[in-house]
């Protein structure tokens, strides 16, 4: 049952990320214009007091940081998702996490190429790089709680 948990909520997660990856160039500095604005207000004691042209520039000079925060997140859910649908006790985890990671990998590679076909956007090598060791991330924390389950689960069989 775990596994047909993990398997929808897998496909769900690369349906959004294929959403946001569908998005054009302006839909996507939109969207990162806003998340930047909101960490600005956030951290920026005197943000609301600086003209709109210096708010923008703000929030336009943490853009490149708020994208690959954002790939390196979003692929780490889809890592550790894919070691629910993935993860068995009877394979050494070693195993687990390379599967994994390689579905993962290759899901942000398939993302990538998709994005070549979006107007304003490109494909980058690089982000398949920072999505890959996202979803190296979210993997190895999902090994982590995982084998600790499962330790858990042997230790009550055994008493």
């Amino acid at each position: 049952m775990r596994r047909i948990v993990f398997i929808v909520l897998t496909i769900i997660w690369m349906v959004v990320i294929f959403a946001f990856s569908a998005k054009d160039a302006d839909q996507s500095t939109k969207a990162s214009n806003t998340v930047g604005f909101a960490i600005c207000k956030i951290f920026v004691a005197d943000f609301d007091s600086l003209s709109e042209e210096e708010q923008m520039e703000m929030a336009e000079n943490i853009d490149h940081p708020i994208r690959k925060t954002a790939h390196v997140l979003e692929y780490a859910i889809l890592g550790l998702l894919v070691v629910g649908a993935v993860y068995s006790s009877s394979m050494r985890w070693y195993i687990n996490g390379i599967i994994s990671w390689l579905i993962a990998t290759v899901y942000a590679a398939g993302d990538e190429f998709h994005q070549l076909f979006v107007p304003g956007r490109s494909g980058e090598f690089k982000d398949v790089c920072i999505d890959s060791a996202g979803a190296l991330i979210g993997v190895l924390i999902g090994l982590f709680i995982f084998s600790v389950a499962n330790s858990r689960k042997q230790l009550r069989k055994e008493k």
